[in-house]
């Protein structure tokens, strides 16, 4: 048996690459096609959403892990940012998801679209056409030590007392 087919699921790698089924990735409850040539996560039956584009969550990659954690709108079915200098509470309308990244969640898409050969990598990697975000609680996220950076900046500056004006005028009197 050929070594770089070992691991590869023959079934799901005829479905991607002879039937041309995306993967899918399964966030909150809502189905996302993983769309590599377009760059992004897109949901499978929300037209007005804007899903989620890998170049807009690129600043989500957790290096340890090797995946995005992103604010999510569930209700819209697509990323958030997050203007993190303002805020002082969890957003109420967001969660946090982690997913892999780009490679993993479509390595043959990844390959065609990089020029690679289509199996490359698949070995090592193993091969699967579904996948389900993990929601990860806010709190566990860097969102937790952003806010309680910008509650402790709004004490430091209450606590900070300016000097009373002196309103004495220098110059001539009229």
């Amino acid at each position: 048996m050929d070594s770089t087919k070992k691991n590869i699921n023959e079934e799901s790698y005829d479905l991607r690459v002879n039937k041309g089924q995306l993967p899918t990735i399964m966030i909150a409850g809502h189905l996302f096609y993983v769309d590599i040539r377009m760059g992004m996560l897109r949901p499978k039956d929300d037209f007005l959403s804007k899903g989620i584009v890998f170049s807009n969550i690129q600043n989500y990659y957790d290096e340890d892990q090797n995946s995005y954690i992103i604010p999510y709108n569930p209700k819209k079915h697509e990323f958030q940012d997050i203007d993190f200098s303002s805020h002082k509470e969890f957003p109420k309308d967001l969660i946090a998801v982690q997913f892999p990244i780009e490679n993993e969640l479509d390595r043959i898409g990844w390959n065609r679209h990089h020029g690679f050969e289509l199996r490359e990598g698949l070995s090592e990697e193993g091969f699967q056409i579904q996948f389900e975000a993990n929601q990860i609680p806010l709190e566990k996220t860097f969102l937790a030590g952003v806010i309680k950076s910008n509650l402790n900046s709004v004490k430091t500056t209450a606590n900070h007392k300016e000097k009373p004006k002196n309103n004495k005028s220098k110059g001539r009197k009229i």
